[in-house]
């Protein structure tokens, strides 16, 4: 299949793909969402009610001894007290001893944006992998608005039954683009005659909604982790509620001033590139795949002149393109564990055979649990609209010219979508670095695909008190894909004024390709 609205697919994959193991011009004046200060509506201390967990807690986990649940209510838009008002679904793992209690707690964001938190961590986390996880601490999860088990919820079926209904047929870019956008439209006039206001959906909302959780659940300050999208989530909160933060750990940076469509061809050819200098520079990959990029490049184009089928073990026949096969190589960067499998990979289906592939597509590309409605939202007020249809089709010219085409297909596409999503640009404040003395630890992935680490020095230069490491041979989402960065991190939120050791950063190496 040729994936429809092919840039939102490989932006939206990061929130799955995060701490895994396995088109008119836009106006030169846009209408403006509201930002934080005068005139907002916070939530009150008691719009924080317990309930049932939405998913089953993991193994010796229990609810009300190990886990609290609940949902915090805030105003959708907090302009207009009286309005409508969103439910978001939290759950907090309690420190497991009373000396752990009193330490500061760990508040985590997801990625995405659209991603959810609750239903990717919460059935994770069981009593063997408990501390590992949580660092030991009070751990709070949240579903971001528009997100997971919160309420209403973005979330756009009609995307995934067009992507399901379409895995195996050969359509032209054209009639893909098409459905796409019809399936789209679909779910924007749904939701906006469910009552929902889609401008209401914005990283300066989440943001505030960060602040009222903290203080709802009796805390003063939290060490704040975000991941991907959850990075520029943090970096608002940091800019705007400064006093509820002790630390921030910044896992594969999005910089608020950075533009995610312009930025993503060069991320994708980086990627690319990095997969075959280390292949290149390690003995036995070299000898085994000794001509691993011309192959690459060469099966792009013979998929895409002549698309083969294959039988993914969990979804069934899948047409393969070559922009499909692209777009799963680039998205399977992500995942640390699977990395070293890369070259086979692609000499596999070079020769025909698609085992690896048949076991990873489905899950990486397929999978039900992103919020596109969440997803545009936030994109198009925050990126495409301080973008041009010239800037993104300028950005492609760092491609190979096999990339070129399903890339600048993909953005216009989303260029469309964001005409029809309507929301007004985000305050220029917000796409302003951000600025802070706050201690921050980011941390980088060497292979990751969608924020590298030119993105986490990006962000650097304006954090005075800021220490940033690369991880050898790691993917997208450094925490819990490699116990060097929980231990860096553990040390980090003991003294977060002390740049914490990295030793360990030394025997992690390159990925052991096979």
């Amino acid at each position: 299949m040729l994936f429809a609205g092919g840039i939102a697919t490989y932006l939206v994959l990061a929130a799955r793909g995060e701490n895994k193991t396995i088109s008119a011009q836009p106006t030169s004046g846009p209408r403006r969402a509201a930002t934080a200060g005068a005139g907002t509506q916070p939530a009150t201390a008691d719009s924080f009610r317990q309930g049932p967990c939405p998913f089953q807690p993991g193994s010796g986990i229990i609810q009300g001894r190990d886990l609290i649940c609940g949902t915090l209510t805030v105003p959708e838009d907090r302009s207009q007290p009286q309005g409508n008002t969103i439910r978001l679904a939290v759950a907090v793992f309690k420190a497991a001893t009373a000396q752990a209690a009193e330490t500061t707690p760990f508040l985590y964001l997801s990625g995405g944006p659209g991603g959810a938190t609750l239903s990717e961590l919460g059935p994770y986390i069981n009593q063997a992998n408990r501390q590992a996880v949580t660092l030991g601490r009070t751990f709070i999860l949240f579903d971001q608005r528009g997100t997971g088990y919160s309420s209403p919820s973005l979330y756009c079926p009609e995307v995934d039954r067009f992507n399901q209904s379409t895995k195996d047929q050969n359509l032209s870019r054209q009639a893909n683009d098409a459905g796409y956008l019809r399936a789209l439209r679909s779910c924007h006039d749904r939701l906006t005659a469910e009552g929902i206001h889609l401008s209401a959906y914005t990283t300066i909302a989440d943001a505030q909604d960060v602040h009222d959780l903290i203080h709802a659940l009796g805390y003063r300050q939290v060490d704040l982790y975000g991941v991907s999208y959850g990075t520029r989530l943090a970096l608002t909160v940091m800019r705007l509620f400064p006093q509820d933060l002790r630390s921030v750990i910044l896992d594969s940076t999005v910089p608020t001033q950075s533009n995610l469509f312009t930025s993503l061809s060069a991320s994708m050819q980086h990627a690319f590139d990095t997969l075959f200098k280390g292949c290149q520079a390690d003995a036995f990959c070299s000898e085994t795949y000794p001509n691993l990029q011309t192959t690459f490049y060469r099966l792009v184009n013979r998929l895409n002149a002549h698309p083969v089928t294959f039988n993914d073990l969990q979804y069934g026949p899948i047409l393969l393109t070559g922009d499909g096969f692209a777009q799963w190589v680039f998205t399977s960067l992500y995942v640390t564990s699977f990395i070293p499998d890369l070259p086979r990979a692609i000499s596999e289906i070079d020769r025909g055979q698609y085992t690896l592939i048949s076991e990873t597509y489905g899950e990486l590309m397929l999978a039900q649990d992103i919020s596109y409605g969440m997803y545009y939202s936030v994109e198009c007020g925050e990126d495409m609209r301080y973008t041009s249809l010239q800037e993104l089709n300028k950005s492609v010219s760092v491609l190979r010219p096999e990339l070129r085409p399903g890339m600048q297909d993909g953005l216009e596409v989303d260029y469309q979508v964001c005409q029809l999503w309507n929301v007004p640009a985000v305050p220029p404040e917000q796409k302003q670095p951000v600025t802070s003395s706050l201690p921050t630890l980011i941390l980088s992935g060497e292979y990751d695909p969608i924020t590298p680490t030119s993105n986490a020095r990006q962000a650097q230069k304006t954090l005075s008190h800021s220490y940033l490491f690369v991880f050898p041979g790691t993917g997208h989402g450094v925490f819990l894909t490699s116990p060097c960065a929980n231990l860096i991190m553990a040390e980090f939120l003991d003294n977060p004024q002390v740049q914490p050791g990295s030793s360990c950063l030394s025997s992690m190496g390159e990925p052991a390709f096979v």
